[in-house]
């Protein structure tokens, strides 16, 4: 009995720690994307760049080049590419992607310009990642950096567009009646790397979609991500505010408050029922209110 009573004590105290201690700064706080897939391989603020680099190639099946992939600086811009590809890990769009790109490379660089990425064009075959650029967008848009992760990614998704495959037949009759998608881009092309990464990163900002676009939509959702959407239905209420709790977060501090209430409860039955003088104690609260200043 004496013994649940000093556990009792020193549950609450490391509670108390616990709930002293800040939260840590979260790279991926940002809510990008209302993820479609349950998270296989969750992001770790605590890997090193190094790690993360690698879990990316083993993860997804990509080769990352460029010297900013391992500089800490860019750790929001790592993290935003990792939640994408995570969450679109259950779609067919990776399989597909891989299927006509091969393994495709991620080249960390500095580009130059306006241009923050491409595809092909920096260095062929490759996906061209201007870093220092989408870290400045990321400070006011992080949506930004995954929709134009996504977007690079879909012109080599499209490579065989060429050979007018059944979704981009689809696609095109699409265009022609529909026409641009929001304000840039002026081709089939553009328009496609458009529409299927504003349709990932539905928090990015001046996202396109509304039900006016409902047609561009629903092909995205059928043809290329295979019935999958990032959040609720076009033109129901999108949250895109960080959770307070993140899941998973503070667990620990969780379970030890839920046995701190049960064995403070069960403490203070033994203590009425035994006499609180013999613990050395005068009153044990059930509330976590002190009787007295």
């Amino acid at each position: 009995m004496f013994a649940r009573v000093v556990r009792v004590v020193i549950v609450a105290l490391s509670v108390l720690a616990i709930s002293l201690v800040p939260a840590p700064a979260r790279a991926d706080e940002p809510v990008v994307i209302p993820d479609a897939c349950t998270a296989v391989h969750p992001y770790d603020a605590a890997q090193s760049m190094a790690a993360l680099q690698s879990g990316i190639e083993a993860n997804w099946g990509f080769t990352l080049t460029g010297k900013y992939w391992a500089d800490e600086t860019y750790r929001p811009i790592v993290a935003v590419i990792w939640h994408t590809l995570d969450a679109i890990s259950c779609t067919p769009y990776l399989d597909a992607l891989h299927a006509k790109a091969g393994v495709l490379g991620l080249y960390a660089t500095s580009i130059g310009g306006w241009v923050a990425g491409d595809y092909g064009l920096t260095r062929a075959d490759t996906v061209s990642l201007d870093f220092p650029q989408l870290l400045t967008n990321y400070q006011t848009d992080p949506g930004h950096v995954s929709r134009l992760f996504v977007h690079e990614m879909t012109h080599a998704y499209s490579r065989d567009r060429g050979t007018n495959p059944a979704y981009w037949a689809d696609f095109s009759a699409l265009y022609a009646k529909n026409g641009r998608f929001g304000s840039y881009g002026g081709s089939s092309s553009e328009t496609f790397s458009e529409v299927v990464g504003y349709f990932v990163a539905r928090c990015a900002a001046n996202n396109p979609y509304t039900p006016s676009e409902a047609a561009y939509y629903d092909f995205v959702k059928a043809e290329v991500f295979g019935g999958k959407e990032f959040g609720p239905a076009l033109g129901q209420p999108l949250s895109c505010e960080p959770s307070a709790n993140p899941p998973g977060a503070y667990a620990s501090a969780s379970a030890a408050v839920q046995a701190a209430i049960q064995d403070r409860e069960a403490a203070a039955a033994e203590i009425a029922a035994n006499g609180a003088e013999i613990y050395g104690y005068e009153s044990l609260s059930t509330s976590g209110a002190s009787d007295s200043d």
